[in-house]
């Protein structure tokens, strides 16, 4: 294993100071963005397991750096042309970005290259799971996610009323997304009364393979079953019909609902496998994905040639010209 130090990225100075002596589970509101996410809690992760990292708005001059694919231009113009910096980008829902020389990526179907590599997404931190005494009863169905993703028909007051009559509360624990920038209000870790999730995007043309399995990484941690639209993560992670229950309409997704509430075992069965499948999820199987490639599987590759310095100090020029184009674009 590598001792050598991995520097995480974060272009603002104010952010890299509240993450500097956060704690992800008791400041789990500070992680709602992806910037947040797979930078500032990766590195706390990391630290805390004991791990040579630092968090810094400025580049360092040589070694691994771990960016999100929308501050690799900052880092590029921040960094001397001298420098020699293995960039390894977050891609998270973006592009590929040309500038990495290595990318995480958020799901098997996008780990596409040699220099690809797909690390789960980090469960929700300070996860408050359901109360085990509610037992098998389906009375709190819940969203979790951002407004603009749902699909129209949860929004629609005939949804809630539907539900209603059954004897079911429909809550919408939904933001609108205002960027990486911004603050979130959420109770996206609180699972105590939620009995069921329920997740569909309004776009079913494809399976959103840029996305993550969070939602439904989360009910397993939760001990809640999850009720999901089509898509390529939650289908890579798919061993069994007990994992989630697929729908791809507000009608099939109401029928489920129907279901679990009319068989109290299959609910429990749910919950039963969801909670050993969630082992494989925590934090720490993500904390050991992100150490073995930082500080083995990187390391053990070979160095870049000295020429390779010409390509980098280009790689900062054009960012430099594209920043002076566009200097709101950082």
């Amino acid at each position: 294993m590598s001792n050598d130090q991995v520097t995480f990225f974060i272009p603002d100075p104010q952010q890299v100071r509240l993450f500097q002596d956060a704690d992800p589970d008791r400041d789990w509101k500070l992680f709602s963005t992806g910037v947040q996410v797979w930078v500032g809690q990766t590195y706390l992760r990391l630290k805390r397991a004991g791990y040579p990292v630092v968090l810094t708005a400025q580049a360092p001059a040589s070694g691994l750096v771990v960016v999100h694919a929308d501050h690799v231009p900052a880092l590029l113009c921040r960094r001397r042309w001298t420098s020699a910096l293995t960039v390894v980008a977050a891609r998270a829902d973006r592009p590929r970005q040309p500038h990495a020389d290595v990318e995480i990526v958020q799901n098997g179907a996008c780990a596409d290259g040699s220099a690809v590599f797909h690390i789960q997404h980090w469960p929700q931190p300070g996860l408050v799971p359901r109360d085990a005494q509610r037992g098998s009863a389906v009375r709190t169905v819940a969203f979790k996610g951002t407004v603009g993703e749902m699909t129209p028909e949860f929004a629609a007051p005939e949804w809630a009323d539907g539900l209603r009559r059954q004897g079911i509360e429909w809550r919408c624990d939904a933001v609108a997304w205002g960027g990486n920038a911004a603050s979130y209000q959420t109770s996206w870790n609180d699972y105590h009364d939620t009995d069921v999730v329920l997740a569909m995007r309004k776009d079913l043309s494809h399976l959103h393979a840029k996305k993550p399995a969070s939602k439904l990484i989360n009910a397993w941690l939760a001990g809640v079953p999850a009720i999901l639209g089509p898509e390529q993560a939650y289908r890579e992670l798919r061993r069994s019909p007990l994992d989630y229950i697929e729908v791809a309409s507000a009608q099939e997704a109401g029928a489920a609902l129907a279901r679990l509430a009319a068989e109290p075992q299959l609910y429990r069965a749910m919950v039963e496998n969801g909670l050993r499948r969630g082992e494989e999820v925590r934090a720490e199987a993500c904390t050991r994905a992100w150490a073995a490639l930082l500080f083995e599987t990187l390391p053990a590759r070979r160095a870049p040639a000295p020429l390779a310095l010409a390509s980098l100090g280009l790689r900062s020029l054009r960012c430099r010209v594209r920043a002076w184009r566009t200097p709101t674009a950082l």
